[in-house]
């Protein structure tokens, strides 16, 4: 299994487990999983510049993206 399979299975799983935790607790969760999956495919990769400062609507967003891929 690669490693965008395995985060777009952690992800699903994350859905389903977390529906209960609040809408930031899920993002945090999904941040994780996307960003350790990110520094494992991608030598040197770090997380952007100005992540934390983005709305979570848009760091839900673009996560969301991800997952398309």
């Amino acid at each position: 299994m690669d490693n965008i399979k395995a985060m777009n299975m952690f992800l699903t799983l994350g859905k389903l487990t977390n529906q209960e935790e609040s809408r930031e607790n899920q993002l945090k969760y999904q941040e994780r999983i996307v960003f350790s999956t990110m520094k494992a495919s991608i030598p040197g990769w770090e997380i952007p510049e100005g992540w934390y400062e983005l709305s979570i609507e848009e760091r839900e967003k673009r996560i969301a993206l991800l997952q398309t891929v």
